[in-house]
């Protein structure tokens, strides 16, 4: 059997699988990231889990296509190194070296975004469509391009910083970034989070002052049952989502906008807001020829994209 497998190095997880050639789970692991830990340790976690997911699958190791791994920041795709990661503090890492050597195999590296977009690009929500738009909305924010159903790298691999894109321009919510009121800090896991908190301290009466871990999620099942405060927050945040989209669209004219990432499940409950903030920022000429729709891959998207990757790097 041909098969690949993906790692996702996340800020939070680390998650593993063996992907076949048609794009399905094999076999799938998860663990902590455990941030701060040098390349090496992450990876080799990673390999010592690789190893056993084989084993019980009767699969060899390494695997016959090589192993693919994701991470959030700016990367290299042809050198595969990170030249920033704000999730784990690294800068100008040789990542695709290390993990070759620890991985015993060839390994392609690209951004959490671009393998997500991969994923979808072949077998799921844009496996029909030429030019594609990928936003992923998490706790960061970020965006891959395809074009003639390749995925576009810039030549720095800073392309796709969706979230460091001026949102707010009044806010004084500083980001790592150097922006005041970037889409990452306004909209991201952890500001709707923050957001929500103060609102609490300050007494606004809500559903969610029994929680004592707020989630994006939990924000959701408050705004489902109508809680007020969850609202507000969701509705403000598609609205700069929405906003801060819209010249993308207007330039890139894709056929298909592809929504994930853990925050993009409060999206539908918001449907509506968003699609008016789109028609007021948008030409209708590029709506018109524009599907929105949501990643088939939950959180498995990282890992799905990452295998694929491996199939398709070809080292120059």
């Amino acid at each position: 059997m041909r098969f690949s497998a993906g790692i996702d190095l996340g800020g939070t997880f680390t998650k593993l699988a063996l992907v076949d050639s048609d794009g399905d789970l094999l076999d799938r692991e998860k663990f902590s990231s455990l941030i701060g830990s040098p390349p090496r340790v992450l990876l080799r976690n990673a390999r010592a889990a690789l190893e056993a997911m084989c084993a019980r699958m009767h699969l060899p190791y390494p695997p016959t296509e090589g192993c693919g791994v994701e991470v959030p920041g700016v990367v290299d795709y042809a050198s595969g190194t990170v030249r920033l990661s704000g999730a784990f503090g690294w800068t100008g890492v040789p990542l695709r070296e290390i993990a070759e050597e620890v991985l015993g195999c060839r390994v392609a590296v690209d951004t959490d975004v671009n393998a997500g977009l991969l994923a979808d690009l072949h077998f799921g929500q844009a496996s029909t469509a030429s030019e594609i738009l990928y936003v992923s909305w998490g706790t960061g924010i970020g965006a891959g391009l395809a074009v003639a159903r390749t995925v576009y790298h810039s030549r720095n691999g800073a392309m796709g910083n969706f979230g460091h894109t001026l949102a707010k321009p009044n806010s004084s919510r500083r980001c790592y970034c150097g922006i005041s009121g970037c889409l990452e800090i306004e909209i991201g896991a952890r500001s709707l989070v923050q957001k929500a908190h103060i609102q609490i301290l300050q007494g606004k009466t809500t559903l969610m002052s029994n929680e004592n871990v707020l989630t994006p999620e939990l924000i959701a099942v408050a705004a489902r049952a109508e809680d007020a405060l969850a609202h507000e927050i969701l509705r403000e945040a598609v609205t700069l989502l929405a906003r801060t989209l819209s010249a993308s669209l207007a330039m890139l004219n894709p056929d298909v906008v592809v929504f994930a990432g853990g925050v993009s499940a409060c999206l539908p409950l918001m449907r509506d807001v968003f699609d008016l903030e789109l028609a007021r920022s948008v030409p209708a000429f590029t709506l018109a020829n524009t599907t929105i729709g949501y990643s088939a891959f939950g959180e498995s998207a990282g890992v799905v994209g990452a295998a694929k990757l491996a199939t398709l790097w070809r080292p120059k």
